[in-house]
């Protein structure tokens, strides 16, 4: 009885250990696919960690992808540019002519009086016009100088010496405001300045004018304008002396006749557009009221006409004078 209880325990224990044992069995398989899942997933875990120090934004367009990367730290931006040029549209500003770039026109003969301007700025874009104003200043210094200002452009005013005083604040504001101020002499006299046949009082007169321009604006400059124009008045030595003082002398290539037509601006004007033709014109005028009167109507036509306006600079002088002297 004892040997059969102890058999009855053994044969219990023996099927206590299969049971035990074919668990193991059974789920051994799963772990093993579930130790290899585990370890794939943190490979690739660690491949993206990897990638992920080369973070690459894509911005699309409409025919090609532009990758910018971003840098590392996060807080700066790359920038995209305002167009992205693409197979399909050539970059215009290497591959196409410019439209403004013109040729130089061949200037018409002069209308006697003028002269054509010696070595003078060719004009590759524009056309350009010199405005120029004598005999100032005057109570229409200031006039022509807000007109200027209305249309955002320049112009040259030759002084006469006598007329500065009382006057001293708008040349002051003129070249402050970006004008050019140049010489007429002191006197505007006619006998004085010419009569003696000698260059003598004309340089007098000029170098003192010159004098009081640079008091007032800290420049001293060095073109002049000849009263009533250079041509019969100064001949060869005459200028040979201008050339030996060291002063540059314009005269026109069209003369408004502003003078001649008071209280006419419809003829001012029609002087004007009778006479320009040239790729640069340096324009004759005078501080008068039908002058101020006319000046927003030249100012258009010679827009319209295709021309810019530029006021004199000593470092880009050219030659504007009836003798044709290139030293001048």
């Amino acid at each position: 009885m004892v040997i059969s209880m102890m058999m009855s325990n053994n044969n219990q224990m023996e099927t206590r250990k299969k049971i035990r044992k074919r668990p193991r069995k059974k789920f051994r398989q799963p772990i093993i696919l579930l130790a290899l899942v585990l370890s794939s997933v943190a490979l690739i875990m660690s491949a993206i960690v990897g990638i992920s120090q080369i973070n690459f934004k894509s911005v699309k367009t409409n025919s090609a992808s532009v990758v910018i990367p971003k840098l590392a730290g996060g807080n700066e931006k790359a920038q995209l540019p305002d167009q992205i040029p693409t197979e399909a549209e050539p970059d215009s500003e290497s591959t196409q002519p410019s439209k403004n770039n013109h040729e130089p026109q061949n200037s018409k003969d002069s209308p006697a009086g003028t002269n054509e301007p010696s070595n003078a700025p060719k004009a590759a874009q524009p056309k350009v016009a010199y405005l120029t104003f004598d005999d100032g200043p005057s109570k229409y210094t200031d006039d022509i100088v807000a007109i200027l200002n209305e249309h955002g452009i320049h112009a040259t005013f030759f002084v006469i010496g006598n007329q500065i005083k009382g006057y001293e604040g708008s040349i002051k504001a003129a070249s402050e405001q970006g004008n050019y101020i140049g010489l007429h002499s002191m006197t505007h006299n006619k006998k004085i300045l010419y009569n003696s046949g000698s260059s003598a009082n004309f340089l007098k007169e000029f170098k003192k004018v010159q004098g009081m321009v640079e008091d007032i604006t800290g420049t001293a400059p060095w073109l002049i304008r000849a009263p009533y124009g250079s041509k019969p008045q100064i001949g060869k030595e005459f200028r040979n002396d201008i050339v030996k003082a060291g002063f540059k002398m314009w005269d026109w290539t069209i003369d408004s006749k502003d003078w001649k037509y008071t209280g006419k601006p419809d003829k001012i004007m029609q002087e004007v557009k009778r006479q320009v033709h040239r790729d640069v014109e340096v324009i004759l005028m005078h501080e008068k009221e039908q002058t101020v009167e006319t000046l927003p109507q030249i100012i258009q036509y010679l827009t319209d006409k295709g021309y810019a306006f530029a006021v004199y600079k000593p470092e880009q002088h050219f030659s504007v004078n009836f003798a044709g002297d290139s030293r001048l």
